[in-house]
Parts: C-alpha cells; sequence; structure tokens
C-alpha cells in the first residue's frame, strides 16, 4: 500500500494549464486488476464506484495501479475513464475527463495558442467572489480569447472552469462545471504496487487517503496533466515538474480550483494560508518530518514518534506530529470522521466554515451488484473511446494539428449508464444538494493568436513483420 502517487483523475484534476501530451510508458500496461468495490461506502443517494487504472511511475520504471474509488460526481456529468494507447515508441496515457450527460459526439480541435499573459484581474464586484482565468475558445472556426471573470464564492461548491483534453487525435474542450470541495467528494483510497508475488485473485482497496493530510501534501505535476499526493518535497521532483499545490498557478494569475476554494473559505484568517505554505516549505527543507511512503513506514513512524505525539510540528503550524504522518487509514477507521480542512493553521477559531463528517454505511448486495456492473460499463466506455481514436490514428485520417486546421468529429455511442439502486434510510428525508446556476460568461474576443509550435501528434505503433 502506498502512501503517495497519482490522485485518482475522476477525483481531481488540475485545470487551466495548456494541454499536453500524456505520460509516454516504454512498455505496455498490464491487464486490469480484478478490483472488487469494498463492503462499506460514504453515505448518499448518488455515490459511485469509479475503478481504478494502471499509471507509468518513473521511479521505479514501472506501473503502479491507481486504486478505485467512491465518489459523488458532479451533477449532471458522467465519467469517462482514460486509457493507455500504444503509439511509435511506446505507449501513452489519454486522459479521462468528466462529460456531459447527454455526450453523443467529440470535436477534436487543433491545440489551442498559448496563454497570453494576463493583467492582474479587475477589482472583485464584491469580497465575496473567485476568479476564473480567461481562456482560448474554439467559435465561428477560430480561436476566440474569453477574459477572465469572477464568480459568486458558493460554500459547499467549487466552480471547475473551462478545460481541454488532450488526445492523439487532437484536443476536447469542456465547458466548466460545479463539482464538490475536495474533502466531501467521495473516499480516495491508496495507489497499490503489485510485486511479482501476486498471483491475481481479487483485490479490494482498503486503505483511505486522509482528506486532511491531502491538502498539506498535494501536489500538480504539470507535464502529465495530473494531481499526486504525498512525499514529493524533494528539490528532484520540483525539477520533473511537481509543483506544491497552493504554488500552482493559471497564466500567473489564478489558482487551482480547489485551492482557490478553501482560500476564500478562510477569509479573514490570512494566517491559514501563511501556514499552509510554511507546511509545503519545511517539509521541503526537512525542519518537518516528511511523511512516510508506505503504509508499513506509517505504521513504523507512528509507533516511534519521539515526545508528545500531541504536540505541533511547529509553533505555527497547528499540525500534530500524529497528523503529519498519517496519511492513509483503514477503511474501518474513516466512519465518523471529521474533515476540518486543516482548519488549526488559522490558529484562531473560524466560525464560518462547515463541518464535515465522513459517515460510511453498509453497500447492500443489490448496490454492490450494480456498482461491479457500473464498473464494468465504465471500462466499455474505456474500450469504445481508445477504439474510436484508435482507428483515426492508425488509418491517418484527419487529425488537426494546426490552430488554422478545421476540427474532426466523431460519433461516440456510450451505453447508457445503469440506473442507481435507492437505499432506504432511517430519518428524515435529506434533500438533495442542489448546483448554483452555471455562471454568465463574458463575451469573446478576437485576438491575435502568436506563432507558436503545437507538440505533434504520436504516430501509430509500427507493424512488425512477421
Amino acid at each position: 500500500m502506498q502512501a503517495r502517487g497519482p490522485v485518482h483523475e475522476a477525483y481531481a484534476e488540475p485545470t487551466g494549464a495548456a494541454p499536453a501530451p500524456g505520460t509516454v510508458a516504454p512498455q505496455a500496461p498490464p491487464a486490469d486488476i480484478n478490483e472488487v468495490p469494498p463492503d462499506q461506502r460514504p453515505e448518499g443517494d448518488n455515490v459511485q464506484w469509479i475503478p481504478g487504472y494502471w499509471a507509468w511511475d518513473d521511479d521505479s520504471h514501472g506501473y503502479i495501479w491507481v486504486s478505485g474509488f467512491w465518489r459523488i460526481p458532479p451533477p449532471a456529468r458522467r465519467w469517462l475513464p482514460g486509457h493507455w494507447q500504444a503509439i511509435d515508441g511506446g505507449w501513452q496515457w489519454v486522459a479521462g475527463f468528466w462529460a456531459p450527460d447527454d455526450l453523443t459526439q467529440v470535436q477534436y480541435l487543433p491545440a489551442p495558442p498559448p496563454l497570453p499573459d494576463q493583467p492582474a484581474p479587475p477589482p472583485a464586484p464584491d469580497p465575496n467572489s473567485v476568479y476564473v482565468p480567461g481562456i482560448w475558445v474554439y467559435q465561428q472556426a477560430q480561436y476566440m480569447w474569453r477574459p477572465g471573470f469572477w464568480v459568486p464564492f458558493r460554500p459547499g461548491w467549487v466552480w471547475s472552469p473551462a478545460n481541454y483534453v488532450w488526445t492523439p487525435n487532437g484536443c476536447l474542450f469542456f465547458e466548466g462545471y460545479w463539482d464538490r470541495p475536495l474533502g466531501e467528494r467521495g473516499l480516495l483510497f491508496a495507489p497499490v504496487r503489485f510485486g511479482p508475488a501476486w498471483r491475481g485473485g481479487a483485490f479490494v482497496p482498503s486503505f483511505v487517503v486522509n482528506t486532511d493530510f491531502l491538502l498539506g501534501a498535494l501536489f500538480v505535476r504539470t507535464a502529465a496533466h495530473h494531481f499526486y499526493f504525498g512525499d514529493y518535497f524533494d528539490k528532484g521532483y520540483a525539477n520533473r515538474g511537481f509543483v506544491a499545490w497552493p504554488d500552482y498557478r493559471i497564466g500567473r494569475v489564478g489558482f487551482d480550483p480547489n485551492f482557490s476554494y478553501y482560500r476564500h473559505l478562510y477569509t479573514g484568517h490570512p494566517e491559514w494560508e501563511k501556514n499552509l505554505h510554511e507546511l509545503y516549505h519545511a517539509r521541503a527543507a526537512g525542519t518537518i518530518a516528511r511523511p512516510p511512503r508506505t503504509w508499513n513506514q506509517q505504521v513504523q513512524a507512528v509507533r516511534t514518534l519521539p515526545g508528545n505525539r500531541t504536540a505541533f510540528v511547529h509553533n505555527d503550524i497547528h499540525v500534530t506530529h500524529v497528523e503529519n504522518v498519517s496519511v492513509l487509514s483503514p477503511l474501518a477507521q474513516a466512519h465518523n470522521v471529521h474533515v476540518t480542512g486543516l482548519a488549526g493553521l488559522a490558529r484562531t477559531p473560524v466560525a464560518n466554515v462547515p463541518a464535515h463528517v465522513v459517515k460510511l454505511e453498509p453497500v447492500t448486495r443489490d448496490v454492490h451488484a450494480r456498482e461491479v456492473q457500473a464498473a464494468a460499463q465504465l471500462r466499455e466506455s474505456a474500450a469504445l473511446r481508445r477504439n474510436t481514436e484508435a482507428k483515426v490514428l492508425s488509418s491517418g485520417g484527419p487529425r488537426p494539428l494546426l490552430h488554422t486546421d478545421p476540427p474532426h468529429v466523431a460519433a461516440l455511442n456510450l451505453p447508457k449508464p445503469i440506473p442507481h439502486v435507492e437505499v432506504p434510510r432511517p430519518g428524515p428525508v435529506v434533500a438533495p444538494r442542489v448546483a448554483p446556476p452555471i455562471p454568465v460568461m463574458p463575451q469573446h474576443e478576437v485576438r491575435a493568436i502568436p506563432k507558436f509550435e503545437p507538440h505533434p501528434l504520436p504516430r501509430p505503433p509500427i507493424p512488425v513483420k512477421r
């Protein structure tokens, strides 16, 4: 069990960065693990099991399994998993994405121009606003500039802005949508490294990544367009494109929307952001112990903690020694856990931060059967998408590269989602959380497009002569 590694794409993906090719692995991924959902899940009527996938790990020069997890999906969205695509020189990862429920076709676009140097945001209309940076949008057979704009802050909701997904056939563009904060999206399970002793069989994820720990050790790997968590504090990782979550910027004027949410949540407590930065810097400098990298190392670290385990790691950084090394928790210990959003970093009581308690419930036999079937359907959708893109790639079909190239449209006949199984619960009926209205987008502008070299599209693998 790994106490660090990739964050499942369906849990969180960086937004705002220019679309870039996915990771290239020198060898084919193994067959998917026979992964089975655990018998406990967070309470709720729309909690779905999202299956795991293989990710290439540069440190071990091998594949690591990014475990499936329980997720409350964004409203009116469905997950379309990523896949590994064979190309000339290896295998390339093509990222998954939260697609609109009514998606029936995809439009492969030429790569958008690089983000221009954006000026400082205009004054906010009120203190209760969050800034969304500008982005290039393909309209009327050309790229037009959508200026940045302000979105009202909504407690319990994160605005995930418009974003691009790179594929071997071109770039996919999706408009923004509302999502839940990181601490309320579900249960994220630990990645797993399977060694040669693994003999197959069913694998049930059983170690949960602690959400509060995640906020204090989250990184954006810009080249891979992926979140990573855990001990990536060494300078060598910065040289490989790992950026600490609080330091990540979109076009130099915007924050990651998830960080922006927590930053705004602690308005009036600037010491929260200051101390969060200090926690990252102190771990990088070694003045605060770095977190363990595996579950076994975590057990040993907790066992050998010196002195008072309830004392804080630093006078200003209100994280205890136990919290500092507690990356994972067994699933059985994830019930009734209070997610604080690292409120202790604010030093003073924070009254306006809503409390969130993780409550688990048993997974009934009917629900479990439904989730196993739904996971198989997600893998079927991923294979359908992979085959659709592979046909264009291998046939040498239209793949837009220059921003003046016309887009290529392809049908995507996804299977209908499997209906959810209603679970009766005692007590009063809780009304579903309704997403805020979609923000009004600013008018697009025609701007001069600078000269730039887009990433070359990959070539299909060379056939082997027999």
